[in-house]
């Protein structure tokens, strides 16, 4: 505070804290604009939510820088206001005042958005800080969704008009720039004017290549996951599949010759999936549901009530085809933290073990392939063969940690469970 004062106790300059606060939040504001306008057009996939959760993180550094600049505001001296018409001076105090209203009301607009989602995910600040979500209804949503959209241009237009304001001041002869540049002569003023424009530009460019890590999934036709060291050996020698899982539930003709040929050597018979099958899970996260499913994923079934011994099934899940509601929920479900569907394509379930609890009521007892890991997962279905038709539905329950499902900030169980139910509903017909 050291400064030279002019006009009574105001002094020539601002303060060295509100300098580089100005500096750092005009430079975020541009950066997160253009990264918001960049996320409307970014492909879904992994990268996608990796750039939502950076945009989220950076709203809340300008928020906190922000509301330092505003205290910088309220106790540092400042320079006298700069000398103009009346028409002038209300104008630059209009501008000056909507652009600290968006740098509180941008990043709070979004922490509403956030906070009343139908899916609300814990905000973690450039992955390490958490963040609560507010309490505030969700008929906030809508509002706050609206007025988050509309600043982009608002922040670029009051920005154009706040530059506009200040070269043409400097054009005049006024220092006013000199006020916000620590230069002593008019060209260190010149030249750090450009190195401004520039450095604002630089800003909004660097939000169009910005890379927020993660890969896009990789096709579901590589091997089956790998097992672990510890994990049993006749299990992790699982063969790739011969083709992609079929859609909708629909064995593939490779699957289907597998296992006509695997009924032919046993008294087993050898089933056909029809479309129209469904694979499901179902979690909780913070008290409430998550319901999704997988739309691709085939199954190799040898099985006959009478033939229990000779029975097996073999089935194939594409985890990049998960669905649950939410576009940027799949995504995150899809990257490293989760699924990691780049490393770990598929999933697969066998079972050469089965058990009957009563008439048409089974237990598989099979082993679940997923994440690099292999772990036993018993699966209860019931069953309904008439003629050459079947039909059939049934649960497991499975550790999602015991497979290294929820990774960094999911790790814990305390906000979202361990508990992982799986379901499906099947139909099939005789394989010929």
């Amino acid at each position: 505070m050291n400064e030279t004062f002019s006009q009574g106790l105001s002094p020539k300059r601002y303060a060295l804290s509100a300098i580089v606060l100005h500096w750092a939040i005009a430079a975020l504001l541009l950066f997160q604009v253009s990264l918001g306008w960049r996320l409307e057009d970014l492909p879904k996939g992994t990268a996608s939510f990796a750039g939502y959760q950076f945009h989220k993180s950076v709203g809340f550094l300008i928020l906190a820088l922000s509301l330092a600049r505003l205290i910088v505001r309220l106790v540092a001296r400042r320079p006298a206001p700069a000398e103009g018409s009346p028409a002038v001076k209300l104008l630059v105090k209009v501008v000056h005042v909507l652009l600290y209203a968006i740098m509180i009301v941008g990043p709070l607009s979004g922490w509403i958005m956030v906070s009343t989602s139908k899916i609300r995910m814990q905000t973690m600040v450039f992955g390490t800080l958490p963040v609560p979500n507010l309490p505030v209804g969700h008929a906030w949503h809508e509002p706050a969704e609206s007025i988050h959209g509309a600043l982009g241009l608002v922040t670029l237009a009051l920005f154009v008009l706040h530059v506009a304001g200040a070269l043409r001041h400097h054009i005049m002869g006024d220092d006013l720039l000199g006020r916000m540049i620590p230069a002593v002569t008019r060209r260190g003023l010149t030249i750090g004017a450009i190195v401004a424009l520039l450095g604002s530009v630089g800003a909004f460019a660097l939000a169009r290549v910005w890379s927020f890590g993660g890969s896009a999934p990789a096709p579901a036709v590589e091997a089956s996951a790998s097992a672990e060291p510890d994990d049993d050996a006749s299990t992790s020698a699982m063969d790739a599949p011969a083709a992609t899982a079929a859609a909708d539930g629909a064995a593939s003709p490779a699957a289907d010759a597998s296992s006509a040929a695997d009924a032919a050597k046993t008294g087993a018979v050898a089933w056909q999936l029809v479309p129209g099958g469904r694979l499901g899970f179902h979690a909780t996260y913070s008290g409430d549901a998550i319901n999704g499913s997988f739309g691709r994923w085939d199954a190799r079934i040898v099985f006959s009530p009478d033939d229990l011994a000779h029975s097996s099934l073999r089935a194939t899940i594409d985890l990049a085809s998960v669905a649950s509601g939410d576009a940027q929920r799949d995504d995150m479900l899809k990257g490293d933290n989760f699924f990691a569907t780049a490393a770990h394509p598929q999933a697969i379930y066998t079972a050469s073990r089965f058990r009957a609890q009563s008439p048409g009521r089974y237990v598989a007892e099979g082993t679940l392939s997923l994440g690099g890991k292999i772990r036993p997962v018993p699966l209860a279905f019931v069953l309904t063969i008439d003629g050459d038709r079947a039909t059939a539905h049934g649960t497991a329950a499975l550790s999602r940690t015991a497979f290294g499902i929820g990774t960094g900030e999911w790790g814990g169980t305390d906000t979202l469970l361990d508990n992982v139910t799986v379901d499906f509903a099947l139909k099939a017909k005789r394989a010929p």
